[in-house]
């Protein structure tokens, strides 16, 4: 009798454990199902990482204040120092180890190195670039503010202040390519016109004979568009050849650190992040958010408000979650309100900036 009761007991409790494990198991896998894995590539060490640090803030702001999802969600961060090469290595690996179901990443250099991986394993990829290539294809979108607005302020600004003798220093990038091909056209129905343009390539420390080239091209304002820390080497070396000239940019002044060097000199960026950003990230980080933060908070956001969507229990798809991009209209971003375009661009607006006192300061506020 007692082996009877040990025997029928024993078969209770295997029955139990398996049954355990096997719930066990299917809620673990239900969970993995519905996690939905973000890829971030962005210079988070060298010149640089100031602004890949405020990317990885903003993102990580929006996690913080997402509130209840039907999904979870996990932010995976890679550093690729703006380098094309480590930008690919970055995508790889996220996708083969990490196993990611979208991607952001920051300049047109990263993103057009990513952007024909993700529309080939139909990854969603949102890139904070200038350049719209990197919305090429189904899966691959960009939230920034587009060239084709950019240079409508600029030339607003340029015709305002009555100057007509435009010359233009720009690095040999996608997105510095992409504002100038934009400026030109648009150049054409005014009075202002291109008195130089000097081309250099990344890495370059030497800028002397190409200052030299458009030293004499009566200039009356330089429009400069480099990363750091070429921006900074070439405005300290046009000060030391004597060109006293006044300089602008569109975006790059914000690139660097050493704001003291455009003091007074006034440019173009994107319109100012509503307050209610600004005080979220200034009361997380102490800081005020980089330039791409704001971009990185909504994209964020964006991808999960597109997930969320998608009705069904499964994990979404890619090819659903395209589906919901596409119609978002109206959605109240901190950079405004936002609406996807055919293109798969989201359209932001342009504001002229000065350098006040070492910050960043919107013309009019």
């Amino acid at each position: 009798m007692k082996q009877s009761t040990k025997w029928i007991i024993g078969v209770i409790v295997a029955v139990a454990v398996v049954a355990i494990g096997y719930f066990v198991l299917k809620d673990s896998s239900d969970i993995s199902a519905k996690t939905i894995k973000i890829g971030v590539i962005a210079p988070m060490t060298g010149d640089l990482a100031f602004m890949g640090e405020g990317i990885r803030d903003a993102i990580l702001i929006a996690k913080e204040n997402m509130g209840n999802t039907k999904n979870r969600y996990e932010v995976i961060f890679e550093d690729d120092q703006l380098d094309a090469k480590m930008s690919a290595s970055a995508a790889n690996k996220l996708l083969s180890v990490d196993k990611v179901d979208a991607f952001v990443t920051f300049s047109s250099v990263t993103g057009n190195v990513v952007a024909p991986i993700a529309e080939q394993n139909k990854a969603v990829h949102f890139g904070i670039a200038s350049d719209s290539n990197v919305a090429k294809g189904k899966y691959n979108f960009i939230h920034w503010t587009p060239p084709s607005e950019e240079n409508k302020v600029l030339i607003a600004e340029l015709q305002r202040r009555g100057i007509r003798k435009l010359g233009i220093f720009k690095g040999n990038a996608p997105g510095a390519i992409a504002v100038i091909d934009d400026l030109k056209e648009q150049l054409k129905d005014t009075n202002i016109e291109v008195v130089t343009e000097q081309v250099f390539n990344s890495g370059e420390k030497d800028f002397r004979t190409i200052i030299a080239k458009s030293k004499d091209s009566g200039s009356e304002i330089y429009l400069l568009l480099a990363f750091s820390p070429e921006l900074e080497i070439l405005v300290k070396q046009m000060r030391e050849t004597g060109i006293t000239t006044p300089i602008t940019s569109i975006e790059n002044f914000e690139m660097s650190e050493q704001l003291d060097l455009f003091e007074g000199e006034w440019y173009v960026n994107s319109a100012d992040p509503t307050a209610d950003f600004i005080n979220k990230f200034n009361t997380k980080t102490d800081k005020s958010p980089t330039l791409g933060a704001a971009n990185a908070y909504d994209i964020f956001n964006l991808i999960v408000a597109a997930n969320e969507k998608v009705e069904g229990t499964s994990k979404p798809t890619s090819d659903q979650v395209v589906t919901e991009l596409m119609k978002i209209t109206n959605f109240s971003g901190a950079l405004g309100n936002l609406s996807v375009n055919e293109d798969g661009i989201i359209v932001s607006k342009a504001a002229v900036r000065i350098i006040k006192d070492g910050k960043p300061v919107t013309v009019g506020n």
